[in-house]
């Protein structure tokens, strides 16, 4: 159950929208898949075997204690709903600490993914006391959690056996009353306080499962709140093995959740099939919300948009992305080969492998790898450059053959000769392909057929680089601006 519980929840983790992720940390995700799960485990197991095999018990001799005095029986009712208060009771306090907890492992977890994915930025800023405060402060709050948990946790046996022992005083005392009255013989009476001692013994196992009990039931809270998450919409059947690349935006708008204007839009855009488009602005203008709409990484909030005339939520989203090949400014590679990683979610072609490093100016760097194009990269490329990862990355896009192309920031982090190097593999490429790239270097996209100028969500210039620099507007600008303090290789 709990290996069908994981897989259940993975799978629909990588189907989450991508606006589930920006609201929760990577270490809240994590820990909902491990230590949650872990809280389940225990309670389908050990407490699903005391549950069902204590209770038959518990019915057995409550019948038994009925068939020998079913008048003196009726006193253990009296106490009942006592011993059923205090569970309740008891019950819903550790289950709401169970779920305190579980956030605060979580806030653990995620301290720990930061800390140890930035340990340079730590070291170097003089950060290490910040971070054993933070991590000292949330490992205080799990241990006085666990504090208030295990106490709660040890009432309930001691609560059951103390009334458990006045139940057995006023049995005796009316028992032995009822034999001096002859109203239940000795042998009968014996019968009856034996069958009820044996009875407590269940009781009290059942009382000490509350715990794992609770504990479980608050992590199958967390467990199915994931696993009833909304996956991406996607309502679309069309399918297309291959596509023009036409893009048309009509009227599009994006706001993001929990903000209150626009991020992008009124969007109205076309993108001729086997064109390069090129997009520059300032940072936060929405070039990158433009291009995430493409793949569907987010959706519209109004309008829509086309790809070859048919509407991006009528497509099959699979189906879709077989379509497009994205690079972002954040380059993210996988603890495996480099040949693995080039050739992601395909099957590996050594050959073609081969042609998108070199197109991607990686083949030199990667021969020169102890074991060449197997050697393990390690958790994000951390055994390449930053430059090397980002070629990697590239090489990925190019391997993917995809007619539609996004390349975010896709060179800024290689030097001037290495980018010179990517930009003739990229104009290979781009031949015959629809290419949208995002760009602050502007002698990056001068041969682009058309250029947007973006601000504010919206697009306030469009052009060649030659129109646009007549015009002398915000692009003009912003080469005047670039250029007059650029290196003289740059220019």
């Amino acid at each position: 159950m709990i290996y069908d519980l994981r897989q259940e929840m993975f799978a629909r983790l990588l189907r989450l929208p991508t606006a589930t992720f920006d609201q929760n940390s990577t270490g809240h995700m994590i820990s909902r898949l491990l230590y949650d799960v872990n809280q389940v485990m225990q309670a389908s197991t050990d407490v699903l075997t005391v549950l069902l095999r204590d209770s038959v018990t518990i019915v057995a001799l409550i019948a038994y204690i009925f068939w020998l005095d079913w008048k003196l029986a009726m006193v253990i009712f009296l106490l009942a709903p006592v011993v059923a208060v205090t569970s309740v009771v008891l019950g819903r306090r550790m289950r709401r600490i169970s779920r305190t907890l579980q956030q605060n492992f979580a806030s653990m977890t995620h301290l720990l993914e930061e800390s140890v994915r930035g340990h340079k930025v730590v070291k170097i800023y003089g950060g290490l006391p910040y971070e054993e405060h933070r991590f000292a402060k949330t490992s205080n709050i799990t241990r006085q959690q666990m504090f208030k948990f295990k106490v709660s946790s040890g009432m309930s046996v001691p609560s059951v056996e103390f009334i458990g022992a006045c139940l057995m005083a006023l049995i005796i005392y009316l028992g032995t009353s009822m034999t001096q009255g002859d109203q239940m013989s000795v042998g009968a009476f014996v019968s009856f306080f034996t069958a009820l001692g044996l009875l407590f013994s269940p009781i009290k196992r059942l009382t000490r499962i509350n715990d794992p009990l609770q504990r479980g039931l608050a992590g199958a809270e967390s467990i199915f709140g994931l696993i009833d998450e909304y996956p991406e919409s996607e309502s679309g059947t069309h399918r297309q093995d291959s596509v023009r690349g036409a893009l048309r935006f009509e009227r599009v708008e994006m706001q993001y959740d929990q903000t209150e204007r626009n991020a992008l839009g009124p969007i109205d855009l076309t993108v001729e099939p086997k064109t390069t488009v090129a997009l520059v602005g300032a940072s936060g203008s929405g070039k990158s919300t433009l291009v995430n709409l493409i793949p569907r990484l987010y959706d519209v909030t109004a309008g829509r948009i086309l790809l070859d005339d048919v509407n991006l939520k009528d497509w099959q989203l699979e189906n879709l992305r077989q379509h497009i090949s994205f690079v972002s400014q954040e380059v993210l590679l996988f603890n495996d080969t480099v040949s693995n990683n080039i050739a992601y979610g395909s099957e590996v072609n050594r050959d073609a492998v081969r042609k998108a490093a070199e197109a991607a100016n990686a083949l030199d760097f990667i021969e020169g790898l102890p074991h060449g194009f197997d050697t393990l990269i390690g958790e994000n490329g951390v055994r390449l450059s930053g430059g090397q990862r980002q070629r990697l990355a590239i090489a990925r896009a190019l391997y993917a053959d995809a007619p539609i192309l996004i390349f975010d920031e896709a060179t800024s982090a290689l030097d001037s000769h290495s980018e010179r190097a990517v930009q003739q593999g990229l104009e290979r490429l781009r031949r015959g392909r629809t290419t949208l790239i995002i760009a602050h270097r502007l002698s990056t996209i001068q041969h682009a057929d058309t250029i947007l100028v973006m601000s504010d969500g919206a697009i306030v210039e469009s052009g060649d680089h030659t129109t646009l620099l007549q015009q002398g507007g915000v692009y003009r600008h912003l080469y005047d601006t670039q250029f007059a303090t650029a290196p003289a290789s740059e220019q």
